[in-house]
């Protein structure tokens, strides 16, 4: 199976790219990592694998329209599946594996997984509970499969205004489209997070720069 990994970054670190890229290197399923510099300085990564494609405009829509670009170069790569990352996350290693087994195995056309909350350090902290592949899923978390690749236009259908919560609307029509859906329960990918929710469901105080849960998906792209 070829898989695509689609990453979209903004003014984002070098030194977390380079982990995202890392962990798309790392993986027990190997994958091409599609990388989309949403018009901003390209990183510099060290010993880059994959495709590193330089817009020279800043869309401002959280990611969304570079993520569609970035899929379109995996179908033009004839990928087999796409997943998404975004620059300040990365993934455990047998991230990709598992969801294309259980996406087989099940017959599925999308997946989702759970996630663990990271520190902005990268140390681990608790298993989030709001990703549940019901209520709520992250994009970071999200395997689609070719059969279900028409409805990515999804990433741009949207007005500016809701540009911010489009993983969900994308999963949403996703299920209206009557895709064959399904979550696994397991914590395959290190979300980096600022919002004082998180550290307070862990238990332990946030670091001055937490930002409120209103402002989760503008930060965990910007």
């Amino acid at each position: 199976m070829k898989i695509c990994v689609v990453t979209p970054y903004f003014e984002t670190s070098d030194e977390w790219v380079r982990q995202a890229h890392e962990s798309v290197k790392a993986q027990t399923a190997p994958a091409h990592h599609v990388v989309v510099c949403d018009g901003s300085r390209p990183a510099q990564i060290v010993d880059f694998r994959g495709t590193h494609i330089v817009l020279q405009r800043n869309y401002r829509d959280y990611g969304n329209t570079p993520r569609l670009i970035g899929c379109y170069h995996a179908m033009a790569m004839e990928a087999d599946a796409i997943a998404f990352l975004d620059a300040d996350n990365w993934f455990y290693p047998g991230h990709l594996e598992g969801l294309a087994r259980f996406a087989v195995d099940n017959n599925l056309d999308a997946v989702s997984s759970a996630r663990m909350l990271h520190r902005l350090d990268g140390s681990a902290m608790v298993k989030c509970p709001v990703v549940d592949g019901r209520k709520f899923i992250d994009t970071n978390c999200l395997l689609v499969m070719k059969p279900a690749f028409r409805h990515l236009i999804a990433w741009v259908l949207q007005p500016q205004d809701v540009a911010a919560v489009m993983d969900q609307f994308v999963w949403n029509h996703l299920i209206a489209s009557g895709t064959r859906m399904g979550f696994l329960d397991q914590a395959t990918v290190a979300y980096r997070t600022r919002h004082m929710s998180h550290y307070a469901l862990a238990g332990e105080a946030a670091p001055p720069e937490a930002v409120h849960r209103t402002d989760v998906h503008g930060e965990r792209y910007h």
